[in-house]
């Protein structure tokens, strides 16, 4: 199924590109011009270009490809994208030569698309008022679906994945990000119309500050995520039966929040959360956390207060202080019998309901002293048992959901996709 599908591929990709020469000739070639766009899509595909979580890559240039689209139309466009892919794939060999065709194919079929679309919307050519940014938004529209729905199923078949989930792990994104092209697009174009070529080095310069703002922001989020890890890791590492448990938590509840629909930025303070919710354990002894058998009165309401803890820690870091209600209050029950606070469901925010379940989800599944780990229809058994009471109903719906649908089980180390294509985000 697989190389049917990209056999499949590379025919459209191809098909589209006849057609538009032969329905769709420009009137005119100017070389100077589309080589210098051309040299721009390859130096941002090729130094712009950030990692998708599966393996692909997402690129910056997609402003260029539809300002490209309004001035020369989708030939001119849908040609670019596929000599772009095949210089990289075959000359430069940033691109592996299995994925050269399909991403050539599938970037053509975006681009001639899109154009298609852009040049049958009216105000198309008419750049002297903001009415060609509607069939600009549509044409980027139209574009991000063709990309990643062509993606989306090649990934699904190579690495047998549903496609649901390639979607929320890759491209899944809330927010306005996904149309800041089209003003960046009507930019360039303005820009081209009014002054020539020569300005699209103004535009390079911008995406460079850009890039490198944005690379400066990561480096400093992943300079957070390992402060976090260290955290974690000095609290597990005198507990054999746990280690790996936080790092887990964290991965079922992005799992379990990608598929409720939280917004990127609960889903980065659930992923904090996720990490340092037992980080209060650090404050209680080995003799406790450590003890096989059941603990005493005495000892269980010691460990009622390392959410407290855990939480009263997390306060003093600044970027981890939204993460302090979901580790203070990640033992809440719907029911109200949780500790610390014995709130109730409407008491008690999604995300610590969310990691609730997993934290118990993965406390069932892993090996304990005084028992083997659960499998996961056992475990999961049990949290349909306590729906409702001890886990909130509509976590535990989507966690049966997920597992129904092939996309829910125990997390022994990173996944990966292995099918690296192109992505214009």
């Amino acid at each position: 199924m697989f190389r049917c599908v990209y056999a499949l591929s590379v025919v459209a990709g191809v098909a589209m590109l006849v057609l538009l020469f032969r329905y769709r000739m420009p009137k005119e070639w100017n070389w100077l011009s589309l080589g210098s766009f051309l040299a721009f899509l390859l130096i941002a595909d090729s130094k712009l270009a950030e990692r998708l979580v599966g393996g692909g890559k997402v690129h910056s240039s997609k402003s260029i490809v539809l300002s490209v689209i309004a001035l020369f139309g989708p030939t001119v466009a849908a040609s670019l994208e596929a000599i772009s892919v095949l210089i990289r794939g075959l000359v430069i060999g940033s691109i592996e030569k299995r994925k050269v065709l399909f991403n050539a194919a599938m970037l053509s079929m975006a681009a001639g698309c899109a154009g298609l679309v852009y040049q049958a919307l009216p105000w198309a050519r008419d750049f002297t008022g903001p009415g060609f940014l509607f069939p600009l938004l549509v044409a980027l529209f139209v574009h991000y679906i063709v990309n990643t729905l062509m993606i989306a199923v090649i990934m699904s078949l190579d690495t047998a994945t549903p496609v649901q989930a390639v979607y929320r792990r890759n491209f899944k994104s809330s927010g306005l990000e996904r149309y800041l092209d089209a003003p960046f697009s009507a930019i360039v174009t303005l820009l081209y119309i009014q002054a020539g070529v020569w300005t699209l080095l103004l535009y390079l310069f911008m995406v460079l500050i850009i890039n490198r703002s944005f690379k400066l922001f990561q480096r400093m989020k992943e300079a957070h995520i390992n402060s976090i890890a260290a955290l974690t890791t000095a609290l597990e590492a005198d507990e054999p039966y746990t280690h790996g448990h936080s790092y887990r938590v964290s991965k079922y509840a992005l799992q379990i929040g990608r598929a409720m629909g939280l917004s990127d930025r609960d889903l980065e303070i659930l992923e904090y959360g996720g990490l340092l919710h037992d980080i209060g354990k650090i404050a209680i002894t080995n003799e406790i956390i450590c003890k096989p058998g059941l603990l005493t009165p005495e000892e269980y309401a010691t460990v009622q207060t390392h959410p407290t803890i855990g939480a009263d820690i997390v306060e003093q870091i600044k970027f981890l202080q939204e993460a302090s209600d979901i580790v203070r209050h990640h033992h809440e029950r719907p029911d109200g019998k949780g500790y610390p606070h014995g709130l109730k469901d409407g008491q008690i925010s999604i995300g610590c309901h969310i990691l609730n379940v997993c934290d118990a989800f993965d406390a069932m599944t892993s090996d304990r002293p005084y028992r083997a780990a659960y499998s996961v229809e056992e475990a999961i058994e049990e949290l349909v048992r306590y729906r409702a009471t001890q886990f909130d109903a509509r976590v535990v719906d989507t966690v049966l959901k997920l597992y129904h649908q092939g996309e829910f089980g125990i997390i022994e180390a990173m996944d990966g996709l292995g099918f690296e294509l192109l992505h214009r985000a």
